[in-house]
């Protein structure tokens, strides 16, 4: 390792430390290598003011992606929690969007949070719709191109989820909760109730929510899949065996609002 990557390693390792770099004996030599001070700071002081912002950027950053989860944890363990979080896993990418990104399996991981089931679904639906804030664009399916496909194509073909979407099954209303909690209103924390939810950007590029059947959930998971629209029917009856009546049943109209809400944005069929 050259010269300047070690410097390099050194000093990110000092922004990462928990506690003040100035107030530690113990780095004042290695404060030194990197900083040199002036008449008003020491080396330490130089770095402590660094340090200070690593972790100001950082953690206001997870704050405000994050803010229906640090809400139902309090200040306290969500503290805790994204101190380890940022030490277990230090930043690896300049734009802060990603800093989440492998929060949620760390909420998994950490049992020790109160609440822990209900922690996991939150931090799970709160980066779904950091996904779906940047997804890609994709224009709506036009109604002329779904009238359009032969019957005898059906079987085959395969439907195109917009990439602005996100199938998320959870044990707690979380998105309600959610929603509550960034609107600053009093809030008791729900009891267990499943859903199967769709995050989603709308049409003006508003996200959304919406609670579906476990059958609706099951096609849209398999489409999500790749799986060819007759293979996926059959593949959410048999997921789902006590709603296979309805899956067929509702199917058209299904179909028909997940278009017009840009859930499918295409078809594909087979040549």
């Amino acid at each position: 390792m050259s010269g300047v990557a070690e410097l390099q390693a050194e000093l990110a390792e000092l922004l990462q430390r928990r506690r003040a770099i100035d107030t530690d004996p113990t780095v004042r030599e290695q404060s030194a290598r990197i900083a040199t001070g002036n008449d008003r700071l020491s080396p330490a002081e130089q770095l402590e003011i660094y340090r200070e912002q690593f972790w100001l950027r950082h953690t206001s950053s997870l704050v405000e992606d994050f803010e229906g989860l640090g809400g139902v944890l309090g200040q306290a363990d969500w503290e805790r929690l994204i101190e380890d979080y940022l030490a277990a896993h230090p930043p690896r990418s300049y734009n802060l969007r990603d800093l989440g990104e492998r929060l949620p399996a760390f909420v998994e991981q950490s049992s020790w949070l109160p609440n822990h089931t209900l922690c996991v679904d939150m931090a799970r639906v709160e980066w779904a719709y950091i996904e779906v804030f940047d997804a890609a664009d994709a224009a709506p399916l036009e109604p002329a191109k779904l009238a359009a496909v032969p019957e005898s194509a059906w079987e085959s073909a395969r439907l195109l989820l917009n990439p602005a979407l996100r199938l998320v099954a959870v044990g707690y209303p979380v998105a309600a909760l959610r929603r509550a909690i960034r609107e600053k209103e009093q809030v008791r924390l729900p009891e267990p109730e499943p859903q199967q939810l769709v995050i989603y950007r709308d049409t003006s590029r508003n996200l959304r929510h919406q609670s579906v059947s476990r059958g609706a959930f099951a096609l849209l998971s398999a489409l999500s899949r790749g799986v060819a629209l007759v293979p996926a029917c059959q593949s959410a009856m048999d997921e789902v065996p006590a709603e296979a009546a309805a899956i067929e049943a509702e199917l058209t109209s299904w179909f028909s609002d997940w278009a017009a809400r840009a859930w499918v944005v295409g078809i594909e069929l087979s040549a």
